[in-house]
């Protein structure tokens, strides 16, 4: 059909020293253009080092797969966006006479906050029973309250913690640090002063007359020589005395006795006090219904009374003491009045088992739920020492029966509870020898420590 022309196509013109020389010089200025460009690029790279920390970073992260890539991004925003955390105050205080909850927290929380926080720790503990002198604390961040705590007692406190989902309450124990002690000391007039005397706090006679009181009357029985030793636990708190802890073990001389108790928790769990045959320091009833008294009038059949004026049979036991004295029921029983009489004034019977029935007359008010019909456990304060009725001064006229018929308190004696189980009595007997050991007090021979 169509035919080639010394190897072209004849329909084709053939190229010229014209058009090479164009196609040359077109090469030559692209190729210039793109070394310019390399340099220029070369040079910002090396004037700005953090483009190349970009570039490899970025250069990193498109390495990974989609699916870890948001993550990376995430970290490197957090850092960089992140704001400090806000800082973070603990305000330590005392309740103050008048204070309230809303008082306290006004400036934290809002009115309905402050309702809410009381709602969440009544089945805790009852906000409104806060008491002066009872330490508190705040935890703010920043401006905002994440804590609130407050110390019932001594030994447990009321923790509110505030997070997204309202408040939580809780009671937790406070934690000390605890130091074995032994203190020692003879009686020149009264146990108190002795162990003031020692430097030692005012608590601890009380917490010796809860052990010894169903064997000593420390009103009638104290006398001039006699002398103790206590093992006991001291507290520390932020490396400051804190009270104390748990008496462990007393050596008590009274009146030529020697009575001795130790603390002891048997394999159930139980805790008591027992002396060194392991029977139990708890009687039936207490040796007495008052601490540290005087008796100003004893159980006799002929008295002259100070208000009639004509002899009279007394059958109580009179103990004088300072108006307001709590006065405890001697035993476990069950209120069968709570009255009052032109001669007793105000007083509570309390019913106890075997037959006893025990009086106290005289009271200036009542103890807290104290009716006829009421529950009481031995211990438990039933009213205060006050002179309503027939009274010269402010006393405790107490009465025992039994079966009806009147006995001598001071005379009466109370069989002990439940001894140290069989199956705990050996490893009661060892830890009851390392006691007295560390008190410096021998055990008796047949005691096998």
């Amino acid at each position: 059909m169509f035919k080639k022309k010394h190897g072209y196509n004849r329909y084709i013109t053939p190229p010229t020293k014209s058009h090479n020389s164009i196609r040359i010089l077109f090469l030559l200025l692209l190729g210039a253009v793109i070394v310019i460009a390399l340099l220029v690029g070369l040079w910002k790279i090396l004037d700005e080092p953090s483009s190349s920390v970009f570039f490899e970073e970025s250069s990193s992260l498109s390495s990974h797969t989609s699916d870890e890539l948001p993550d990376a991004l995430d970290r490197q925003q957090r850092f960089v966006q992140t704001p400090p955390s806000p800082q973070i105050k603990r305000l330590e205080s005392r309740v103050c006479k008048g204070d309230t909850l809303s008082g306290i927290l006004e400036g934290y929380l809002s009115p309905v906050e402050i309702l809410q926080l009381g709602k969440a720790c009544k089945p805790v503990f009852s906000l409104s029973n806060i008491r002066p002198g009872h330490p508190y604390s705040l935890t703010l961040e920043g401006k905002k309250l994440t804590d609130f705590e407050y110390e019932m007692d001594d030994r447990s406190k009321l923790v509110v913690r505030l997070d997204g989902k309202g408040f939580h309450a809780a009671k937790k124990e406070i934690v000390y640090n605890i130091k074995r002690e032994v203190v020692q000391g003879s009686i020149a007039s009264n146990l108190s002063q002795a162990l003031d005397d020692l430097g030692q706090g005012p608590g601890l006679a009380v917490m010796m007359e809860d052990i010894l009181g169903w064997d000593v009357d420390f009103g009638k029985d104290i006398r001039e020589g006699d002398g103790f030793r206590i093992l006991l636990e001291k507290r520390f708190r932020k490396g400051k005395p804190a009270g104390y802890g748990h008496i462990l073990a007393i050596d008590f001389h009274n009146r030529g006795r020697n009575i001795k108790a130790f603390r002891f928790t048997d394999s159930k769990g139980r805790t008591s006090y027992f002396d060194e045959a392991g029977d139990s320091m708890r009687k039936a009833f207490l040796k007495a219904p008052l601490s540290f008294t005087r008796i100003s009038s004893g159980y006799t059949n002929r008295r002259f009374h100070p208000i009639l004026k004509r002899w009279k049979p007394h059958h109580g036991v009179d103990y004088a003491a300072p108006r307001g004295t709590p006065i405890r029921s001697i035993g476990d029983g069950v209120v069968v009045a709570r009255a009052y009489d032109k001669a007793a004034g105000r007083y509570v019977k309390i019913r106890h088992a075997r037959g006893y029935e025990t009086v106290y007359n005289h009271m200036s008010r009542y103890g807290r739920s104290i009716r006829k019909g009421v529950q009481v456990k031995q211990g438990q304060v039933i009213g205060y020492v006050g002179a309503t009725g027939y009274a010269t001064g402010p006393h405790l006229d107490f009465r025992i029966k039994r079966y009806g018929k009147y006995v001598n308190p001071l005379r009466m004696k109370s069989p002990p509870t439940n001894p140290v189980p069989a199956k705990d009595m050996k490893r009661f007997q060892h830890e009851s020898s390392l006691m007295a050991r560390e008190m410096g007090v021998p055990l008796a021979k047949k005691h096998n420590g």
